[in-house]
């Protein structure tokens, strides 16, 4: 039976969009990180957060009340059964309720001890007082042993501040530090810098020397280094916990990967934890004739034919973000679409100090491998689900493929080391008619198909 505990928890924030969100809309986030307990647990840090503004306010006594409730369900991979179940209430108590008003954001957070093994969290976010309204964010929390023989990192939180603080009671102290979660993983704007926060922990020390360092870097998809910052680390500290961040406010739109490694290089010791998060940064178009107009008149877009124009924005769709959509929509001649296309990849060209454009000539190094490797019938590859993930993500760490097996349709398992902290696809022939169309039919990465049963549903 599902174990029912509401309290509530009160926090504000300046939201990352502002005013932009709409009362009618509902948004809910939800992360978690992973910390030291024991050998055999761990503590699982889990954040959620909800807009004030997407609330439903209802009357009491002299003040409005919105609720956002947060129900986390933990289960157990290995024998389908409930190991956590309970309800956290978030409350907002306002005075006035119109939309100027509401323009923060509601964070919490729980830390449950786990025990090592694999399970599924799910989160199911939705508002008190309008039950219409709610989401639900499914994710892969696979706990490993933190081994007492070696040295070891707790997970990669990011957050949007991490102040010095001595209050033990604030739900978001850790260390002599309170520590904002930011759930969504969504940086830029006014959220211009990426804070990080890691344990490395040394129960017994298998790092030896004083060459002991950790590096922290941020790179695009790629695997294009574009910060970095490293910083020896003492040893002889069982627990030693490292903070800081980046600035982003120049990186473009998209998605990057925060990496941070401990490394022994004389004793060929590495280890290695990552985070994705995405960057939301706004283009002024009037910045493009002042800086860029001389680039791109000595550029190849100057002289793209208007098929060759729309080509290539049909296939940048994987990376574009809903703004340049809506500027794309705008615009009226051919020209304005080439220096749109140059602007495009000017935002992200990890280095300008280089003739090429890297991030440019890498994604259509994949959408040509895309279309030789996963055509399926009349579809170019790049456009297949196999091809869509290999333009985005790149080449998977491994493949293992399950090919004219007796009861069970072919299908193929990509494994993703370096992504999420370790991701799968799985893509199989759905159709009985051998035609060789593989499709998505599970994945365990952010935003794409998950179906835990699809194993099952593929056997004949």
């Amino acid at each position: 039976m599902k174990k029912q505990k509401l309290f509530f928890v009160v926090f504000f924030i300046l939201t990352f969009f502002g005013n932009s969100y709409s009362a009618v809309n509902f948004y809910f986030d939800a992360d978690y990180s992973v910390f030291r307990s024991t050998s055999t647990k761990s503590i699982v840090e889990v954040y959620f957060s909800f807009t004030q503004n997407s609330l439903l306010y209802v009357k009491s006594g002299s003040d409005f009340v919105g609720v956002g409730n947060t129900q986390i369900i933990i289960v157990d991979q290995s024998n389908s059964s409930e190991v956590f179940n309970e309800i956290y209430g978030l409350q907002s108590v306002v005075k006035d309720t119109s939309k100027s008003k509401l323009v923060s954001r509601l964070i919490g957070q729980q830390n449950l001890t786990v025990p090592v093994g694999n399970y599924e969290i799910t989160f199911i976010g939705s508002d008190k007082n309008d039950q219409s309204k709610r989401d639900t964010i499914k994710l892969v929390l696979n706990l490993k042993p933190f081994e007492d023989t070696k040295a070891s990192l707790s997970s990669l939180q990011l957050s949007s501040m991490i102040d010095k603080s001595n209050d033990k009671t604030s739900i978001f102290y850790k260390n002599g530090v309170e520590i904002t979660p930011n759930p969504n993983l969504l940086f830029g704007n006014n959220l211009n810098k990426v804070y990080y926060y890691t344990e490395v922990y040394f129960p017994a020390v298998d790092f030896k020397t004083d060459s002991s360092m950790v590096i922290i870097n941020i790179s695009d998809l790629s695997g294009n280094v574009l910060s970095e910052k490293r910083k020896n680390v003492n040893i002889k500290n069982e627990v030693y916990a490292e903070t800081g961040f980046f600035n982003v406010d120049s990186l473009p739109t998209g998605s990057y990967v925060m990496r941070i490694s401990l490394t022994d290089n004389p004793a060929n010791k590495k280890i290695v934890r990552e985070k994705k998060f995405y960057i939301f940064n706004t283009v002024k178009k009037e910045n493009f004739s002042v800086i860029y107009e001389k680039d791109f008149l000595q550029s190849e877009f100057v002289t793209l034919r208007e098929d060759q124009v729309e080509d290539e924005f049909s296939k940048i769709i994987y990376i574009r973000s809903s703004i340049e959509n809506k500027e794309w929509e705008n615009l009226r001649t051919l020209d304005d679409k080439r220096k749109f296309l140059f602007n495009f990849w000017k935002r992200r060209d990890p280095n300008l100090l280089t003739p090429r454009n890297e991030a440019r000539d890498d994604y259509f190094k994949r959408i040509k491998e895309a279309n030789k490797l996963y055509k399926q019938s009349f579809t170019d590859g790049w456009k297949s689900d196999r091809g869509r993930i290999y333009v985005i993500y790149g080449v998977p760490t491994d493949v293992d493929k399950h090919f004219m097996e007796t009861d069970i349709r072919n299908y193929e398992i990509w494994t993703y080391d370096y992504v999420e902290g370790g991701t799968m696809c799985v893509f199989a022939e759905i159709a009985t008619s051998g035609e060789g169309s593989y499709f998505l039919v599970h994945s365990t990465m952010r935003n794409e198909f998950r179906d835990p049963n699809w194993l099952t549903k593929l056997k004949k």
